[in-house]
């Protein structure tokens, strides 16, 4: 057999709103009834609401220790997380520290070194450049006019002179060598038979 009690009653028996019990009736989780316009829930006599309801409570207390554990469990293994992402963190922070003193140690050598190379290429070069000696100097040439003037040619003479010195050296004369164009003469080497023809030129 069944009975039908308010809404309001049944919110009070159950220790919840009734705002809650109409969305239990609008769900179907309640059979209700309408007389006379108003609406009552239909409940078995054999049906205890407090009993019921203590199972509910109890039910929902026993979901929110549940709840409550997760929870705890997942903030404990984040703490547990954060603290190794700490830890390998400050060893990747110790790592790199390291690397970048070491860099910055073998940057200052490095710069040592090249400032020293510096400083003695700085001091070596003007002694290079000191001691090098000219070439023709070394090989004790002049050039064509000073030669003819030593021979005391005349500007006739000395043309036809610097064009027999150029044949001579394309002939592999080694009292002739020719540097950028120009023909330079051996100093002291012996030129009488330049004299003889000269002299057969003059007469």
């Amino acid at each position: 057999m069944s009975k039908l009690i308010k809404p309001s009653e049944y919110a009070k028996q159950c220790g919840i709103s009734r705002q809650a019990v109409y969305v239990k009736i609008k769900k179907g989780l309640l059979k209700s009834k309408k007389v006379d316009g108003q609406i009552f829930i239909e409940l078995d006599d054999s049906v205890d609401i407090s009993q019921n309801q203590r199972q509910a409570t109890l039910k929902a207390e026993d979901a929110q220790k549940d709840l409550i554990g997760a929870k705890d469990e997942t903030i404990k293994i984040l703490k547990e997380t954060i603290s190794d992402l700490k830890e390998t963190n400050n060893l990747i922070v110790g790592t790199l520290k390291g690397e970048v003193d070491l860099l910055k140690s073998a940057f200052g050598e490095m710069q040592q070194l090249y400032r020293t190379q510096i400083e003695h290429l700085k001091i070596e070069a003007p002694m290079q450049v000191e001691h090098k000696k000219d070439p023709l100097e070394e090989n004790n040439f002049i050039e064509l006019k000073d030669l003819a003037r030593d021979l005391e040619l005349n500007k006739t003479e000395r043309k036809k002179f610097k064009r027999a010195a150029k044949e001579l050296k394309e002939s592999g004369d080694f009292r002739f060598i020719e540097i950028d164009d120009e023909i330079y003469a051996l100093k002291d080497a012996d030129y009488s038979d330049f004299i003889e023809a000269l002299k057969l030129l003059r007469k």
